[in-house]
């Protein structure tokens, strides 16, 4: 792969924040003529970055894929939102579907091959929210673990969705949640982690931001959740309403106590032309899980990129 200083460069939204852009073309030469004969739009969850998918994005332009990918505003390389920028923060999701919405129109543009949207956790979430309102029309969609709902439920949920909603319209909503705070590296512990049982591909994540600590990311604060809660009742009435989509594979890591599996499942049921494979002892991040449990993944992928 080339290096990121020349895969990657900065855009401008129109309201001013800067995005850094990622762009890799397929291993066999062009954009996206390759074996895959398209190209994947690749999007991160929460506190994520471009350079811990060096390993899936190898994979994709191995098949021949050209890759497009973005930080996120408030992540990555990406301008921050607030002063410390350890705060994972937003106003609304909106603003990720319009980020995303512009990544589309004004930087990747039209193409003669397929564009497949693949997403994980949040960015999951924003992209299966972006399809079903018609933002955006990919040929198709991966989602990895995607954020349908957060595993909290009952009066729990009710008490910590009415006060995100209270501390975030009284003006604190750029606090940080209970119990978060900034990234520190010496607080980082692979033991009981809920992401990966891989400890080499967990420790190449931190070691990446220990090369760039320009890129770590810390907690939510109150507005980022209560932003979250709102697109999560957003886009758990769009289905019925939606006017189309595409062919989508949904795959739910079944050990993952990040987001709910449940809400997964209840969301297949509903979208049409929905596949959802489920990947037994995979935590959050099957794509930083053991190899055997990757494997899985991409023979599913493949497969999915293989029909019609």
């Amino acid at each position: 792969m080339d290096s990121f200083e020349n895969a990657t460069r900065f855009e401008t939204v129109p309201d001013g924040t800067r995005l850094r852009i990622g762009h890799w073309p397929s291993a066999s030469g062009g954009n996206g003529g390759g074996a895959g004969g398209g190209r994947i739009v690749l999007c991160h969850g929460r506190t994520e970055f471009l350079e811990k998918y060096t390993e899936t994005i190898d994979e994709l332009t191995g098949r021949g894929f050209e890759v497009w990918s973005m930080d996120w505003r408030g992540q990555g390389a990406s301008d921050r939102t607030l002063r410390n920028p350890h705060k994972g923060h937003i106003d609304r999701f909106e603003t990720y579907l319009a980020d995303l919405s512009w990544f589309f129109d004004e930087i990747i543009g039209p193409a003669e091959g397929k564009t497949v949207l693949m997403a994980h956790s949040m960015g999951g979430h924003i992209a299966l929210r972006a399809v079903l309102e018609g933002r955006i029309q990919p040929d198709r969609l991966i989602l990895s673990a995607p954020m349908i709902d957060l595993p909290i439920r009952g009066i729990i949920r009710f008490t910590i969705s009415g006060l995100s909603r209270a501390i975030t319209a009284i003006g604190f909503g750029d606090r940080y949640l209970p119990g978060q705070g900034d990234y520190d590296p010496t607080r980082i512990k692979f033991d009981g982690n809920p992401l990966t049982s891989d400890r080499q591909r967990f420790d190449a994540i931190h070691a990446a931001i220990a090369a760039n600590p320009v890129v770590a990311l810390g907690g939510p604060t109150f507005s980022w959740l209560n932003a979250a809660f709102g697109s999560i009742r957003a886009l758990r009435r769009l289905p019925e309403g939606s006017p189309r989509t595409c062919p989508i594979l949904l795959c739910t890591a079944m050990a993952d106590t990040v987001v709910s599996v449940t809400a997964q499942t209840e969301m297949n049921a509903l979208l049409a032309n929905c596949t959802q494979v489920r990947i037994a002892d995979a935590r959050h991040e099957t794509l930083f899980e053991v190899d055997a449990l990757r494997q899985q993944f991409w023979r599913e992928f493949d497969r999915f990129m293989s029909t019609g």
